[in-house]
């Protein structure tokens, strides 16, 4: 089944696992062994036929590792997690930001 972009979930960070892909000259296969997953299933996250949020906490990780970001920035990606989840003064950013907690000023 074909997705459009907009029915994609998690294509933030399916973008980011294809370029740390190409930046490491890595393929799924070798990010599905990386990561002790099947190549099937790591293609079926990558083309958003599963939602990241499926893997177990272990595997994401994981998966947060390779991606270069926290934990916390992965699970409010793939929609684990929210902004309010959080105490209002402390406001966490996507994976566009490396720098994912700041304070706001009262």
């Amino acid at each position: 089944m074909k997705h459009t972009e907009k029915e994609i979930e998690n294509l933030e960070l399916i973008n980011a696992i294809h370029s740390e892909n190409r930046r490491r000259g890595w393929n799924l296969a070798d990010l599905a062994s990386h990561m002790g997953i099947s190549h099937i299933y790591m293609a079926s996250l990558s083309n958003g036929a599963r939602p990241i949020s499926a893997l177990g906490l272990d595997k994401k990780r994981l998966l947060a590792d390779y991606l270069g970001i926290s934990l916390v920035e992965l699970l409010l990606d793939c929609g684990v997690l929210m902004n309010e989840d959080f105490p209002r003064d402390l406001v966490i950013t996507k994976l566009a930001n490396r720098n994912p907690f700041s304070r706001v000023s009262a």
